[in-house]
């Protein structure tokens, strides 16, 4: 009987690496959805949630460098050491990056949309026509938007020629909380600042 029991701990068990790729992983796709949302954190989270990320960053890449110092996870083999030091010095970089989005724009937006309250915005935007294959070329742009990822809004070609040079306000319609502010829509104002 103990050693069925032994048997299912046993099968239950996960190794370190697995453990460490699964939370790498769920980071990195966690990531990507914080880079896409209309997310714009608080002053106050932009920076605890800054302090938590290098915590956790400091925490994991510790615990990484303890299983690849120990043997207990292996690097690729048939790796130079070349490749391996480059590898383990730009881990703590690329982890920070991951865990820094998911924490300030992804997780801090799943908590706005579940438990923010309806907020609607005014703010002075420009438009500004962008360049890049991957971005979009028409933007709206303003300070109540530096610290969102991608720091403009994507607007229509149509719209963009119908909008004035000048800055002009524009209500965001979102959910807000502590931790910042979900943007759902963003209309055009009546009242504009070149009026």
């Amino acid at each position: 009987m103990k050693s069925a029991v032994r048997h299912v701990e046993q099968d239950n068990y996960m190794p370190p690496e697995e453990v460490a790729l699964f939370f790498i992983m769920a980071s990195m796709g966690l990531s990507v959805y914080g880079a896409l949302t209309s997310f714009v954190p608080s002053k106050f989270w932009l920076r605890w949630g800054t302090y938590l990320s290098v915590t956790a960053t400091l925490l994991l890449t510790t615990y990484l460098y303890w299983g690849f110092g120990t043997g207990r996870m292996k690097m690729q083999e048939g790796a130079s050491k070349l490749k391996k030091v480059f590898a383990l010095s730009f881990l703590p970089l690329v982890i920070f990056g991951a865990i820094w989005m998911v924490t300030v724009h992804a997780l801090a937006d799943f908590y706005t949309l579940a438990f923010g309250s309806q907020n609607s915005e005014s703010v002075l935007l420009v438009k500004e026509r962008g360049g890049g294959r991957y971005t979009c070329q028409y933007r709206l742009k303003g300070q109540s938007l530096e610290s969102a990822i991608p720091n403009y809004i994507c607007i229509s070609d149509s719209a963009y020629e119908a909008l004035p040079s000048y800055p002009t306000t524009f209500l965001l319609d979102g959910k807000i909380s502590i931790l910042g502010f979900h943007i759902g829509d963003v209309y055009r104002s009546l009242k504009s600042a070149g009026n």
